[in-house]
C-alpha cells in the first residue's frame, strides 16, 4: 500500500470483520511511512468510524459491530500513549468531556491526545458526563480549557446547556467539537464568548500553540 486512501480502505475493512490483529499491523506499517499521529486519527482511525457509523444508520450494520470497531480502534489508540505523551510539562490543565446522553468517546479521546502530545495536563472523563458532575469537577480542578464533544445532533441542546451552566461559574475558554456540529460549529460557537470550535485535531493544535 502506498496511498493514505489505500491503507484507510485496508483498516476499514478490518475493523468491519473484525480483525484486531491487522488492524494493529495496517496502523504500524502506515505509521512506518507516516509519524504523524494527527495525519493516523484523521485520515485512518476517524474516517473509517465515520463510514461504520454510517453503515449503522442505514441498518447495514449492528450495534455490536459498531461497537466491536470502536473498541478496536481504542486499543489501539491506548498502545500509542506512552509513544504521543509528552513527559515535559507547562503548567496547562483542559477538562475533555462529550456531553450527557452522548456515548460516543472516541473523538474526545483523540483531542485529549493531541493535548498530551503537547505537555498538556489533560484530565478526560469519557463518555456522558452528567451536567453537574462536570461542573463540580470543574470547580475542584479549575482547568485552563474546558474542551466538549458532541456527536449526536440531538444533543446539540444538551452542548449549549452544558455552555451556560459552565459560564455561569467561570469565562474560561471552552473549544466545542464532533460530527454534530460539522454544518454549524462556527455559527454555534459565535454566540458565546471565547468559545472556539474546531473541526479536526490540526486546528486543535494549532490553537494549542497559540495557547501558549
Amino acid at each position: 500500500m502506498e496511498s493514505i486512501k489505500e491503507y484507510e480502505e485496508a483498516f476499514f475493512n478490518s475493523l468491519l470483520d473484525g480483525n484486531r490483529l491487522k488492524c494493529m499491523k495496517i496502523m504500524r506499517d502506515f505509521r512506518k511511512q507516516n509519524l504523524s499521529v494527527i495525519v493516523l486519527y484523521e485520515e485512518i482511525f476517524k474516517k473509517s468510524l465515520y463510514r461504520l457509523g454510517k453503515l449503522w444508520e442505514n441498518n447495514e450494520i449492528d450495534v455490536a459491530t459498531e461497537h466491536m470497531a470502536t473498541n478496536i480502534t481504542e486499543a489501539l489508540m491506548n498502545g500509542l500513549l506512552p509513544e504521543i505523551m509528552s513527559f515535559e510539562r507547562i503548567s496547562r490543565k483542559i477538562v475533555i468531556a462529550c456531553v450527557e446522553n452522548d456515548q460516543h468517546e472516541v473523538g474526545g479521546k483523540m483531542v485529549a491526545d493531541i493535548f498530551e502530545k503537547n505537555s498538556w495536563d489533560t484530565n478526560y472523563l469519557g463518555a456522558s458526563v452528567p451536567i453537574n458532575d462536570l461542573v463540580n469537577f470543574c470547580k475542584i480542578v479549575k482547568p485552563d480549557v474546558i474542551c466538549l464533544s458532541v456527536c449526536v445532533y440531538s444533543n446539540v441542546i444538551v452542548l449549549l446547556r452544558e455552555i451556560l451552566e459552565l459560564r455561569a461559574i467561570t469565562s474560561i475558554p471552552i473549544i466545542i467539537g464532533g460530527q454534530a456540529l460539522k454544518k454549524i460549529g462556527i455559527k454555534f460557537s459565535q454566540r458565546f464568548k471565547d468559545v472556539f470550535y474546531h473541526e479536526d485535531l490540526e486546528a486543535v493544535e494549532n490553537y494549542i500553540k497559540k495557547y501558549v
